[in-house]
């Protein structure tokens, strides 16, 4: 029999996680958390848990996700639930949580898999802009 402590979840669920992180991020989610619960967890190998500052945000990260997961590796949720400070949604062996901040705060759902793996998020690259002068700057630059 296998120790559950050693199992780890399959790279495709992890790819995926990762995608809907870069997607969460995209939206401006933040605090970004991918738990590997494979072995420890009967419903889901990995959770990816995402804040967010408002209700809009949070169902744009939600809807975002879901496009990019659908886009990327087509799969489609299997279940969805919440609306406004905290969204659930199912992807089979991924689970992901978009919380408000005050409310993942408030369920701390990050300490149920205090002792599960963390696997590590990437932070986002954000595009270098280049600065254009503004239009005093060109009219100065012109005389």
């Amino acid at each position: 029999m296998t120790n559950t402590a050693e199992q780890t979840a399959d790279s495709s669920t992890v790819a995926q996680a990762l995608c809907a992180a870069e997607a969460a991020q995209s939206k401006k989610g933040f605090a970004v958390t991918i738990v590997d619960v494979k072995g420890r967890c009967s419903y889901a190998d990995v959770i990816m848990i995402v804040s967010t500052s408002n209700e809009r945000q949070t169902l744009a990260v939600a809807k975002t996700v879901e496009d990019a997961l659908r886009d990327k590796f087509q799969i489609k949720q299997s279940h969805r639930e919440g609306r406004g400070a905290w969204s659930l949604t199912d992807y089979g062996d991924l689970l992901v949580h978009v919380f408000q901040e005050d409310s993942r705060s408030y369920y701390d759902i990050d300490q149920l898999w205090n002792e599960a793996p963390r696997i590590p998020v990437p932070a986002l690259q954000s595009p270098v802009l280049e600065q254009t002068p503004t239009a005093l700057a060109r009219r100065k630059a012109t005389r």
